[in-house]
């Protein structure tokens, strides 16, 4: 019933942008189709922690991005999908290694009004690479955080959708609220007792003190749903913070409390709680061509099957050094403890992800990319190193649809 139910809001979410067309000014839809062929190494096909096996492998990745950005409408959505095959491991060679799609609001998304907007915002993801599901996976300052830690070489799900509503309530007050739920899944483990799901919360309120600075307060709340432990409830509140340095440089923050209770189980019939801080931060500069993204999530998760404190950094690095040459870097770490568990455990997760990028004609570019990961966990034989590095070519073309 809750799996239908968040199901269900994704699509209301991915829907929303074809269901408001009558509604936006002058709207133009940009579709641009690519798929991109590419050579790989993969040092751990099995993603394990000793008899380590590595591999060549040629992958296949077909997207479908649709984009508008009117003076009342900014969406994106992104869909592909990736296939991989092993030369000298076919037996896990697979047409779907990963399946995505992401809805994703740009600047507002939808501002019905000059005082209104509405910011929906879906996604799924189905992969077996821990690296890729830790940098498609939606970070968001209003969501709880999620474990990016895996287990072998076995798939994982996560889907959710959010929406998001705000009003200019005075010249200088913005009120907010956000709707959310998400699902973190692992189809393979026919028990499913990692699978869990959050439905929450959000309100807040914030006041502009000038032009560059404003700060506010939020309080939000969630319900953790797990299978094989009792359910909890989460409550926060705390102030937010936030200034614009110049027009290049922004930081956004929070901090507050947050507290979660365990409801009672047949072993112990009393609920248990915790409380901590909480907090997050996003630091954004950016100048010509070159971008720079830091984010920072302290708080409780129960999006990995038991309730936990996760604590997850992150950067992201872009530049266009010449008018058909480009680099990303990205990286991110997480430290994620359980709280309420009979035997603790603690998962760290290291990842990293750096690519060069070569486009001598509008219609295709060259790329190097290369992945890193690095997972140590108190699970027996869950240490995990994998690295993989892959030549791609990527044909694509926009098309303005109507």
């Amino acid at each position: 019933m809750k799996n239908s139910i968040i199901r269900r809001n994704v699509f209301i979410a991915i829907s929303f942008l074809f269901l408001n067309i009558n509604w936006v000014r002058a709207a133009e839809y940009r579709v641009t189709p690519s798929i991109r062929l590419g050579q790989g190494w993969d040092s751990n096909i099995f993603a394990t922690s000793d008899n380590v096996v590595s591999d060549f492998y040629s992958t296949v990745t077909p997207e479908l991005t649709l984009a508008t950005v009117t003076q009342n409408l900014s969406m994106q959505i992104r869909a592909g999908f990736e296939g991989r095959w092993y030369y000298d491991h076919p037996e896990i060679s697979t047409a779907g290694y990963s399946k995505y799609i992401r809805l994703t609001p740009i600047d507002n998304g939808w501002t019905p009004t000059a005082r209104f907007s509405v910011s929906p915002a879906a996604y799924y993801l189905e992969t077996r690479d821990m690296t890729a599901r830790s940098f498609l996976i939606p970070v968001d300052p209003t969501l709880p955080p999620q474990a990016i830690a895996t287990y072998g070489l076995q798939k994982s799900r996560d889907y959710g959708a959010s929406i998001g509503l705000r009003y200019q309530a005075a010249a200088r007050v913005e009120t907010a609220l956000t709707l959310y739920g998400a699902t973190h899944e692992f189809p393979d483990q026919p028990s499913a007792e990692a699978d869990s799901r959050t439905l929450g919360t959000e309100v807040s309120i914030r006041y502009a003190l000038n032009q560059r600075s404003s700060a506010g307060l939020y309080g939000s709340g969630s319900r953790e749903y797990f299978e094989t432990t009792p359910d909890a409830r989460r409550y926060a509140a705390g102030l937010l913070l936030g200034h614009q340095f110049s027009q290049a440089f922004r930081i956004d923050g929070r901090l507050g409390m947050s507290f979660i209770q365990q409801s009672a189980s047949s072993a112990d019939t009393s609920d248990i709680n915790s409380n901590d801080p909480e907090g997050n931060i996003t630091i954004v500069y950016s100048h010509n061509t070159f971008r720079a993204d830091f984010y920072g999530i302290l708080g409780y998760s129960g999006l990995s099957g038991v309730v936990t404190r996760t604590g997850t950094a992150g950067i992201n690095l872009a530049d266009q050094f010449a008018p058909q040459w480009s680099w990303s870097l990205g990286g991110n770490y997480q430290i994620n403890r359980t709280v309420f568990a009979a035997a603790p455990r603690e998962d760290k997760t290291l990842n990293g992800i750096g690519s060069i990028r070569y486009a001598p004609w509008d219609w295709g570019a060259f790329d190097i990319t290369g992945n890193a990961s690095l997972q140590q966990t108190d699970i027996p034989n869950g240490d995990i190193t994998r690295n993989s590095v892959i030549l791609g070519f990527t044909l694509t073309d926009t098309h303005i649809a109507f």
